[in-house]
């Protein structure tokens, strides 16, 4: 009785203040002690075996993950690069310099960092409470948004929708891509679609504009992000949504003056947030032309029907997530495009359609929104394995994804029609029929035994059964799940979802002090000491660890993870532009010694590697030092400075000197 006088709903059938700010203060506290403690889930510590022996003292549990690579070398490097620098809006580390913004999105103390609420820890905090803040910020206000959403939704449940939010958090997609450009728009999606509901349902204009303040903030952080690939996904997923909430206030008898007044405030949030992206991004012209001009990515369509079934296969397979850490990845492909989520709602489609086929032939009105989300979920389908109709999908914008990144328009999409079946069996008081309920669930188990199929085909039965032990019981767990829901136990069903995601990606990142710090290196102190004498441009030679070096050091260096290439630098390096589709790219920059000139090659698409003799005329003129950690350097026109001894290899600085 307590908790249902706590859940009891405003007149409106909204959730009352107590419902909807409880959790999120919860998770407000849950944020400033992390961010206190400067824990986060960085993999910044697989450096620290590169360079000193022992154990890291700042792991407390996990391992770093070597594929998060973006995350512990590129992003890492460069956001304590701008720190050493002193956060300006162009990094100079490369010769010409790289804009902060794009695509790596840098701390800086610009204008734009207003809505780059992953980087105001840098301007207040050392790096490493900045680096807890960036980690959490994002993902915890995407929490705060779900549990928004869902209450929005479910007011007389705020502990099933707590959990749901958590246990979504949890998914395998999240915990492996783990972005700022995934959360943000995913919490805008949430956020967005919360203050629809609250838009045509409430009575008070106050409410209205108060909910299209976020909606208006978290339009430009998502834009800013920039990354269409997550973005458009969303965006089609929330306008399926808006269409599916008219049409359901129009078969209820709002009219349509009444409808648009209401929506005013939203439609005002929104533009103002695409004001201010387009200025910011008519700030950024030069570059974004840059990059969309670069031979990778630049400007990458993706056609209609190019999905093969083993990508389908992923999708599908929540049930196989053991084997993103005990096989790094499925069916052939690596644990971040091989992760996905527990799709529970779209499992759930036979029940969607014993909810339209009832309300039709009761003659009221039908689910509109569960219908457009399964709508999304069959275009989504459609776009990956029907061919032939590329028009369409450019006009939608759905060719600027891809299959494995479309799966997050799916999450999303599954995560609402979850919410609304759970909300329609609580208005019906009434729950699925008992052969729809169990075929649901069968089909789930039915899809998990055809992806086991697939990687006994690919891989044997032995794979199977090493990189997922217990497939078999994820899969009957979550069988029951989506059981349990379409007969009206929420609360089991949640709990199974929660208990499920939660065991699959739990240890996937790890826990970590602040971040691994490559300036207190020795190496990276030589280098500083060595350049403040007298300054010079610097070439790594090695591994990433040699560039990362180089990058936080703050000297001026040919090596990194560029955006946007640098005309300045890469002109020195080829003159002639010989190798310029090569270089022309998104891409880290590593050298080797050879003799001549540079030659540039790409051993992947984002990576460039150039030969490096340092009596060639370009290191004669253009670069002063050299940090490698080859064992036998013979180039008469090297002489070793100092060396620092590590576990597996040594650092040697050299200087470049004329050649006779």
């Amino acid at each position: 009785m307590k908790y249902a006088r706590f859940a009891l709903p405003r007149p409106d059938g909204l959730p009352n203040r107590r419902v909807l700010l409880i959790f999120p203060a919860l998770v407000v506290l849950f944020g400033i002690i992390v961010v206190g403690f400067a824990l986060n889930g960085t993999s910044s510590g697989e450096m620290y075996g590169r360079i000193y022996a022992g154990n890291d003292p700042a792991l407390l549990a996990g391992h770093p993950e070597l594929i998060r690579s973006d995350e512990w070398y590129v992003n890492t490097a460069w956001s304590i690069s701008q720190v050493e620098q002193g956060l300006p809006e162009i990094n100079r580390t490369m010769p010409g310099g790289m804009d902060a913004a794009l695509p790596h999105d840098l701390p800086r103390s610009d204008w734009s960092v207003v809505f780059r609420p992953q980087l105001w820890g840098y301007l207040v905090f050392d790096v490493n409470h900045a680096t807890a803040f960036k980690w959490w910020i994002a993902a915890l206000t995407f929490i705060g948004a779900a549990y928004l959403f869902l209450v929005t939704v479910l007011p007389r449940r705020p502990l099933v929708a707590a959990a749901l939010s958590v246990g979504f958090f949890f998914s395998p997609f999240f915990q492996w891509w783990f972005q700022t450009v995934i959360f943000w728009p995913m919490a805008w999606a949430l956020v967005t679609m919360a203050a629809m509901l609250w838009a045509v349902r409430s009575d008070s204009r106050a409410s209205r504009w108060i909910w299209a303040a976020p909606v208006a903030f978290l339009t430009v952080v998502m834009a800013m992000g920039i990354y269409a690939p997550f973005i458009v996904p969303i965006v089609l997923v929330v306008a399926l949504f808006a269409i599916g909430t008219v049409i359901e206030q129009k078969r209820r008898g709002a009219a349509w003056l009444a409808l648009l007044a209401r929506a005013v405030p939203i439609l005002i949030a929104g533009a103002l947030g695409a004001v201010v992206t387009l200025i910011w991004l008519q700030t950024k012209q030069t570059t974004l032309n840059a990059f969309l001009a670069t031979s990778y990515p630049g400007e990458r369509l993706t056609p209609t029907g190019s999905s093969l079934l083993a990508t389908g296969a992923r999708t599908i397979g929540s049930s196989f997530s053991q084997s993103l850490s005990l096989g790094d990845g499925l069916l052939n492909i690596n644990a971040s495009e091989a992760s996905t989520f527990f799709l529970i709602g779209a499992f759930l489609i036979p029940v969607v359609v014993w909810i339209v086929v009832r309300a039709a032939r009761s003659r009221v009105p039908l689910p509109w929104t569960l219908m457009a989300m399964v709508g999304f979920i069959l275009l989504i389908v459609a776009f990956c394995y029907i061919p032939g109709w590329n028009a369409i999908a450019h006009l939608l914008f759905l060719d600027r994804s891809m299959d494995a990144r479309l799966r997050i328009g799916l999450g999303l999409a599954s995560f609402v029609i979850l919410a609304y079946v759970i909300r329609y069996f609580d208005d019906e008081k009434s729950q699925a029929g008992l052969r729809i309920s169990v075929l649901s669930a069968v089909l789930f188990v039915l899809s998990q035994l055809a992806v086991a199929l697939a990687v006994i085909h690919f891989g044997g039965r032995a794979t199977l059964f090493r990189n997922s032990p217990l497939w078999w019981l994820d899969a009957l767990a979550s069988a029951a799940a989506i059981f349990f829901v379409a007969r009206r136990r929420p609360a089991l069903g949640t709990a199974l979802f929660l208990a499920i995601s939660v065991l699959s990606t739990a240890g996937v990142n790890p826990v970590y002090v602040g971040v691994f710090d490559l300036r207190n290196a020795p190496v990276t102190k030589g280098v500083q000491r060595v350049d403040a004498e007298r300054p010079g441009d610097w070439v790594g030679v090695g591994g990433v660890e040699t560039s990362a070096i180089l990058m936080e050091s703050g000297v001026t260096a040919f090596n990194g993870m560029q955006g946007a290439p640098s005309r300045t630098m890469w002109k020195e390096i080829d003159p002639t532009s010989q190798y310029k589709y090569t270089w022309n790219r998104l891409a880290g920059i590593g050298w080797v010694f050879a003799p001549g000139e540079p030659v540039v090659s790409n051993p992947a698409a984002d990576q460039i590697v150039s030969t490096f003799d340092a009596c060639s005329e370009f290191a004669q003129k253009h670069v002063a030092y050299v940090l490698s950690t080859e064992k036998k350097v013979t180039s008469k026109c090297l002489v070793a400075d100092r060396s620092f001894p590590a576990p597996k290899q040594t650092f040697t600085i050299y200087r470049v000197i004329p050649k006779t």
